[in-house]
């Protein structure tokens, strides 16, 4: 019984295969009949042209069927003959026909391959377009099943692209699209009222344009489709559906989904991608060159997780565009360092303004939270940016770090901070392109801020200088810094500051205009220690390197290019010996020089008025230190305490008591402990001493033993003195100068020296050698004084010694050659 089925079976099939065969037979002898009547078929369908140069009948292809192989195909619309533009042109078409739709006199298309070759539509300015040949011929009359959709599109089965373009460009409103298909299979299915494709292989993307002056999306881009296409014949609109992606170059995967509604006139569009992690520098590269040009003058260079949406009509206005991204870590580079480790997430639309159009003009970003570190300081900002094409941003954030973030600004050699918080606000108003423009040297918007310190302690390691309890308070714009509140302790003092700093901003920027701070600084009790701070050695700071920012240097520099003007007051003061009350001055420090300008104090129980100034070059020369001043009705005592002896030994503020009236000027070099340098000193000095006394003064006992045992030389009063005194080197030059005393009338000339070059010349004239008790009224210049015979001393040093020896005349100044001579020794 088996063995009978399967005898029944195998004579059927060759009964079928017999007649398929001689089917297949009967099709390739009557192949030319057949091709006539499928051109007949297609031609009846179009409004236009079919030329096939030739044609091969190909049955075993694809199997069983009615297969044919085009060559050299050309399609035309009726006007052809006007624009000269075929709409399909393709070296290879290759055709599968449906047979149960063939027998009942259907063309249907069952598998359609074409290939190097391509299609151009086109809708000239007129509203003309060459898609009419797609249209029934207007002589042709409808036939009875016209209700039916009678599209060539209905016709499809599965189609293959091999090298094969597609264009379309609209010229009443600019838009176009091209793409060529590199090997790219479409399969379609069909149902009552609706078709689908699934559209897969590569292809390569020569642009989607909405407005030429624009440019366009997509733009010479190699892709992988995976696209998914329906079309609803009754609702006429195409969806791209959101399975549908491209792989671009970078292998990123974009999603792709989309809507053409097409039963309005001009038609109705929306599309929509999607992309995760691909790179900024690559999306961009999607969009139109504008705004790809716009997107990579910002800098900002990162992965982005974004959505787009692209929304419009078929017409002459560009389609909105709204962005929605989220990126991975980026770092964004400034003029004074770089932003670190940021993180944004935001939306871009060219429709801020929804009462105008979309365009490049109408773009916003808006981005309300990005955060990241300057460096290592940790920051958060909103942003907004309108009109992309030349961005315009508003930035608003803060700042906020401990010492620990702070420190990783600074070198630890030299800045080190410890304790207490920075805290920082911004709002910036302006160009984010350009924040300064160097030609004009201004600012391209409106900066403003305000800076808080909260006990705060800075160290200042090359000079041991440590500041404690630091608060500050400062308001700042794109030009200047207010401080309204300073307060630190530097290990002596408590110090108050108010004032300001101009240009800051824009010399961060490069601008060549001065750094000017202004400050009013009040010390109530000054134990002062900046002198040494600021003659000791130091390295010469860094040229600030902007690319390689570290605030270490920044600062240095900054203090090194500032002029600095301080109104100082201090109700106490304090310098070694020195001490004074209510100090009131200007200083101004520049160029490595501190300037003193109408210092006044009340000092040594008098007054005390100074100027000068000291430059610190910071190199192999030495501090210069320069003074003017006068002293009104001081202690002498106090003067020579105060000033620890001018640097000598001989007459100290223990041998003196009076009242000093006097006018200097003095300069020398200092060492890095602030003490001079004797063999630079030069100065002159206008003496007025009234109620003078010497007391103990080792010359005069000296003197004692030689002449006027019997008198009181251990103190003697002096009449009023005053002569002018000049200071080289170490040597005082006293010109003749009398000295009228309880005890004696001295004239005493020549030099007193600070290192071992003393040479006075003493005369005592014998006329007023009578003894001088305590009633005795002084009377200085007296003629009578002045005549007579005189005894004559002098005082020289020895060995580190001054002695006092008698002299049988008076010592006669050297001529020119001899001064000469002895300073070229000297020298």
């Amino acid at each position: 019984m088996f063995q009978k089925l399967l005898k029944g079976i195998a004579i059927f099939a060759l009964f079928v295969g017999l007649l398929l065969g001689g089917i297949e037979f009967w099709f390739y002898k009557n192949q030319e009949e057949i091709f006539e009547r499928v051109k007949v078929a297609v031609n009846d369908q179009i409004n236009g042209t079919l030329d096939v140069e030739q044609f091969r009948f190909r049955p075993f292809q694809d199997g069983f069927g009615f297969n044919f192989t085009l060559y050299n195909v050309v399609l035309r619309d009726s006007l052809y003959h006007e624009h000269k533009k075929d709409v399909l042109n393709a070296k290879m078409i290759h055709v599968a026909l449906d047979l149960g739709s063939f027998y009942k006199g259907v063309i249907r298309l069952q598998n359609l391959v074409l290939q190097d070759g391509a299609v151009t539509l086109f809708v000239r300015k007129d509203g003309y377009t060459n898609l009419s040949v797609f249209g029934a011929k207007k002589n042709k009359k409808k036939n009875k099943d016209s209700g039916k959709s009678d599209q060539l599109i209905d016709k499809l089965g599965q189609v293959h692209l091999s090298n094969f373009g597609f264009r379309f460009a609209d010229s009443t409103n600019g838009k176009s699209f091209g793409a060529i298909f590199r090997d790219v299979t479409n399969r379609v299915s069909h149902s009552d009222s609706s078709w689908n494709a699934n559209i897969s292989g590569p292809i390569f993307f020569e642009g989607l344009t909405f407005k030429p002056e624009k440019g366009g999306f997509l733009i010479k881009q190699e892709t992988y489709a995976n696209l998914s296409v329906s079309y609803n014949q009754s609702k006429r609109y195409l969806l791209l559906r959101p399975s549908s992606e491209l792989r671009v170059a970078s292998q990123d995967v974009i999603g792709v989904n989309g809507k053409f509604d097409l039963s309005e006139k001009p038609a109705h569009f929306s599309l929509g991608f999607s992309a995760q992690k691909i790179q900024v520098g690559t999306a961009v590269k999607l969009l139109p060159r504008q705004i790809e040009k716009s997107i990579d003058s910002i800098g900002i260079k990162t992965r982005v997780d974004t959505h787009v949406e692209v929304e419009g009509i078929f017409s002459h206005e560009p389609p909105s565009v709204h962005v929605a991204f989220e990126t991975d870590t980026f770092q964004y580079p400034l003029a004074i360092g770089m932003l670190k480790n940021m993180k944004a997430k935001g939306v871009y639309t060219n429709q801020a303004d929804k009462t105008k159009p979309p365009g490049l003009l109408n773009t916003q970003v808006n981005v309300p939270q990005v955060a990241g570190f300057f460096e290592t300081l940790p920051f958060s900002f909103d942003l907004k940016i309108d009109n992309i094409t030349d961005p315009v941003a508003v930035i608003r954030g803060k700042i906020k770090a401990d010492s620990a973030a702070v420190n990783g600004l600074l070198d630890p050699k030299r800045y080190v901070m410890k304790g207490g918080e920075a805290y920082i606000q911004i709002h910036y108003d302006g160009s984010l392109r350009n924040f300064y423009n160097a030609k004009t040297d201004q600012f391209n918007g409106k900066l403003t801020g305000r800076a808080y310190l909260e006990n705060v302690s800075l160290n200042y390691v090359p000079r041991q200088v440590r500041l404690s309890k630091v608060n500050a308070e400062v308001y700042f714009d794109e030009k200047d810094f207010l401080l309204s509140k300073l307060n630190f302790h530097d290990g002596h003092n408590l110090l108050y500051l108010k004032g300001g700093v101009t240009n800051l901003i824009p010399y961060l920027f490069g601008s060549p205009r001065l750094l000017k701070a202004s400050v009013d600084v009040n010390i109530p009790n000054w134990k002062m220690n900046w002198m040494e701070v600021f003659v000791g050695k130091r390295t010469a700071s860094k040229k600030y390197n902007r690319k390689k920012f570290k605030l270490s240097d920044l600062l240095d520099n900054v203090i090194d290019q500032m002029e600095v003007e301080a109104k100082l007051h201090s109700k106490h003061l304090v310098y070694y010996n020195f001490s004074a009350n209510d100090l009131r001055g200007m200083i101004t420090v520049k160029n490595n020089s501190v300037r003193l300008n109408n210092f006044s104090m009340r000092a040594f129980g008098g007054g005390f008025k100074i100027a000068g100034s000291i430059h610190n070059p910071y190199s192999t020369e030495p501090p210069r230190l320069e003074l003017a001043g006068s002293v009104t009705n001081a202690d002498v005592h106090s003067v020579f305490y105060s000033f620890n002896n001018f640097g000598q030994k001989a007459v100290t503020h223990q041998n003196l008591k009076g009242k000093l009236n006097t006018e200097f000027k003095f300069a020398a070099n200092l060492k890095n402990d602030v003490t001079l340098l004797p063999k630079t000193m030069s100065g002159e000095v206008k003496l007025n001493l009234v109620n003078g006394q010497i007391i103990n003064f080792e010359p005069f006992l000296k003197m004692k033993k030689l002449i006027f045992k019997n008198r009181n030389l251990e103190q003697v009063r002096f009449a009023p003195i005053k002569n002018d005194l000049v200071l080289r080197g170490e040597e005082i030059e006293i010109k003749q100068m009398e000295i009228e005393s309880n005890v004696m009338t001295l004239f005493v000339e020549g030099i007193y020296s600070f290192g071992n070059k003393t040479d006075l010349s003493i005369a005592i004239p014998l006329s007023n050698l009578s003894r001088r008790d305590s009633t005795y009224q002084l009377n200085p210049n007296d003629p009578k004084k002045k005549k007579g015979s005189r005894i004559y001393l002098r005082a020289i040093d020895e060995n580190g010694q001054v002695n006092i020896k008698l002299a049988f005349r008076k010592k006669k100044p050297k001529d020119k050659k001899e001064d000469e001579e002895q300073a070229e020794v000297e020298k």
